[in-house]
């Protein structure tokens, strides 16, 4: 009896150790004004998420091939610039070195595209995974940061269960939008409320530039939410406006006329299978 209830009131020690951080969160939230929550401006995603998108928690956005780092980047660069409107501060995006090896480095002036200001970005590189760890977790320690991204290569082990856990934690206690950026990775379990996987889609043609590239297209897979709904979506990216918009699954329209080559590959003649032949 006396174990069962040194037990009990250890784990509602543990509850009373939650509630008090949630309760600051939530008092240091409304002195900042801030909601918490943001939308999309999709019906069909914001359906999802019943009380807005949480704002203030972890969110891993990955891609399946290297190929599609460039799509996973844009995708949460829109993200964060849609989360943080009114909220001032840095942005910390801290990256893994086995990430530049494979998708080379990131570009600021290209995130401008997606509303965000290289101004407020703040590039940490570390010299090894361990320090590229080490960084994300002192970062998501600054209240006074906006955001905090941590791009890793594929599936690490000692990027666990645990550490994304830590970020959660930190993330809803101090206010900050945390994410990683899974390059090369596969699906697998952590403490994120949402998990996106991203591939790029083919654009259509430019309506205004002939020959012209339009919007940037996006297969968008939310695999993980908090809510228990997922989806899956194309969406494109208005550079213009600064926003997403929803491609619907029918829609068909001609991809951008290539400039130098034809536009489909040549007749091959008869094929034959070999196996078979054999």
């Amino acid at each position: 009896m006396q174990g069962n209830r040194q037990r009990i009131e250890a784990l509602q020690g543990a509850v009373a150790r939650i509630d008090r951080r949630h309760a600051s969160f939530a008092r240091h939230a409304r002195m900042r004004g801030d909601s918490g929550t943001a939308a999309f401006g999709i019906n069909a995603i914001d359906a999802v998420f019943e009380d807005g998108f949480p704002v203030f928690a972890l969110h891993e956005v990955r891609c399946s091939l290297t190929r599609d780092i460039g799509a996973a980047t844009g995708f949460l660069a829109g993200l964060i610039a849609g989360c943080m409107k009114q909220r001032q501060g840095r942005i910390v995006w801290i990256c893994d070195p086995a990430c530049r090896l494979d998708g080379g480095q990131l570009f600021p002036a290209g995130l401008s595209m997606f509303g965000l200001d290289p101004a407020r970005l703040v590039l940490v590189r570390p010299a090894d995974l361990k320090s590229a760890l080490w960084a994300s977790d002192e970062a998501a320690k600054c209240a006074d940061l906006a955001g905090v991204v941590f791009q890793v290569k594929g599936n690490q082990p000692s990027f666990d269960m645990t550490a994304t856990r830590r970020l959660m934690l930190k993330a809803q206690q101090n206010g900050l939008f945390v994410g990683i950026l899974r390059q090369g990775g596969d699906e697998e379990a952590n403490a994120a409320a949402t998990r996106w996987h991203v591939s790029a889609q083919p654009s259509a043609a430019d309506p205004h530039l002939e020959r012209g590239i339009g919007l940037l297209r996006l297969s968008l897979v939310l695999e993980r939410n908090r809510n228990g709904q997922t989806g899956h979506w194309t969406v494109a990216w208005n550079q213009h406006e600064h926003g997403f918009e929803h491609v619907p699954t029918d829609y068909v329209d001609r991809p951008a006329a290539p400039f130098d080559r034809p536009d489909g590959a040549p007749q091959m003649g008869q094929v034959m299978a070999f196996e078979r032949a054999s």
